[in-house]
């Protein structure tokens, strides 16, 4: 395609536009007064980037979101739990602005860099908003991102229904409703989306909610504004004007996976999986992201209530504290149809038989263990390098009988790439069935919410996909 002539609004100066690689590029010749000269500009814009084109009256305005300069931080020396972490990388919306004379050019440029553009104006979408997820931005980020992106690439404003969670435990029932409303309101054209505003807990409650009605047809989109954002990040969305092009360019969706849990107890010495007593649940436990017993669910359990004030921050002050008093969890692991994971050639390998893991052997206990769903817990915690929410199967991440400082080395090394998994104190599988029997009293961590077993509780965890015949999720990925 050949560049096209336009004038920048801001300089007034006459600008180059063309359309190559994927990319829109533009280029100024700037006229400096004092020198008498003149100098060549060329900046680039990605169209994957672009989230909305304006052309009005001969003004083209491009607008899309911009990766800020990151700053760089000379290292720190020994790496702790406090120092780790990897810094935030921000983005902001921009926006360039001719005048020009060619709508081949706009229908080009619109066509490649918005190819759903005309089914916008028509789809609806519903956002469920949790005010106090965590450091309590969800709004902010609603009224000052995620509501501008849609309505600028076209999305109808008279479309778009906000409910506000209202507290613990009424999230999952307020989804219930929002998707019964959709559904009896279903009129032909493009599936409405669902948009969850939150961190995992609210996701947690909008996906169960929305499962409870076991029928219809869900397009998710996340956004991430919680002090956990794991599942967000097993997509490899990382900030909020990322989660919202996707949804905005819909350029692919994917159905996922859940974690079905049950919970019972056996009080029988063999073959105990075998004679488990199930509890009635009033509904099924399905989670999206972890669940874990021991050391993690502790951090979690304990951490609570310094989530408003410290932000993930809390997590590795409350590891530390409890590294001072590390202690060994006693229960049994059954893992069927699974793969552990081998260093050396660097891939998982298939068990023949059931993984049977006894925990209450000397030096044999659980010090560590989570099953995950996604590869990271926060934003560089590599914990399941391996993990995804878009495959049948769980990450399995284990250390047994270890101290203070081999757990913190592991946590440290989850940290750089996720390279903990090359440690011989290390056990990492991947399954799609297990059971945990713990011999004491024990919390569990079940995404985010601490819940309790009895001594000889059973926990069996499955995973189970998000589609069935009578319904079905995709997210945008």
């Amino acid at each position: 395609m050949q560049p096209i002539l336009a004038t920048n609004t801001e300089t007034e100066e006459s600008v180059q536009l063309l359309i190559e690689n994927d990319h829109l590029i533009v280029t100024e010749s700037l006229t400096l007064t004092a020198q008498s000269s003149t100098v060549e500009t060329k900046e680039k814009v990605n169209l994957e980037f672009i989230y909305g084109i304006d052309y009005t009256q001969n003004l083209l305005s491009v607008h899309f979101i911009e990766k800020q300069t990151a700053v760089s931080v000379s290292d720190t020396g020994n790496k702790t739990l406090t120092n780790i972490r990897p810094q935030d990388i921000q983005w902001h919306l921009r926006t360039l602005r001719y005048t020009l004379n060619d709508t081949s050019f706009v229908t080009q440029l619109q066509y490649l860099a918005l190819p759903h553009l005309n089914e916008l104006p028509n789809t609806k979408i519903v956002v469920v908003l949790n005010p106090t997820s965590g450091l309590q931005l969800a709004e902010t980020y609603w009224q000052t991102i995620v509501q501008p992106m849609l309505v600028t690439a076209g999305f109808n404003e008279s479309n778009i229904s906000k409910f506000m969670t209202e507290g613990e435990g009424k999230t999952r029932a307020l989804a219930e409703s929002v998707g019964q409303r959709i559904l009896s309101t279903e009129e032909q054209g493009p599936k409405p989306i669902i948009i969850s505003i939150g961190g995992d807990g609210t996701l947690h409650e909008v996906v169960n909610g929305l499962k409870d009605l076991g029928r219809g047809d869900f397009r998710l989109g996340v956004i991430p504004a919680g002090s956990g954002n794991a599942f967000a990040l097993g997509l490899n969305i990382e900030n909020v004007q990322q989660a919202t092009l996707k949804i905005i360019k819909a350029r692919k969706e994917e159905p996922f996976y859940l974690m079905d849990v049950q919970f019972g107890h056996s009080n029988t010495k063999e073959n105990w999986q075998q004679q488990i007593e199930y509890d009635q649940l009033k509904k099924p436990v399905r989670l999206l992201v972890i669940m874990s017993w021991g050391f993690h669910a502790q951090i979690v359990s304990k951490s609570r209530y310094l989530r408003y004030f410290m932000g993930n921050k809390r997590f590795s002050l409350v590891a530390m504290f409890l590294l001072k008093f590390l202690h060994q969890y006693e229960g049994e692991l059954v893992l069927k149809k699974s793969k552990k994971y081998n260093p050396e050639l660097e891939q998982f390998v298939e068990n023949e038989n059931d993984v049977v893991l006894d925990g209450r052997q000397p030096n044999e206990g659980f010090t560590y263990f989570i099953v995950s769903k996604q590869h990271s817990l926060e934003k560089g915690f590599n914990i399941a390098p391996f993990a995804s929410p878009l495959t049948d199967d769980v990450d399995v991440v284990i250390l047994r009988g270890v101290d203070a400082d081999a757990l913190t080395k592991a946590s440290i090394e989850a940290f750089q790439g996720g390279i903990h998994v090359k440690s011989d104190k290390v056990e990492y599988y991947k399954t799609t069935d297990l059971l945990l029997r713990v011999k004491q009293k024990a919390d569990v961590c079940l995404d985010g919410e601490i819940h309790s077993l009895p001594a000889n509780g059973v926990l069996h965890l499955r995973t189970v996909g998000s589609s069935t015949p009578e319904s079905s999720f995709t997210v945008f990925v």
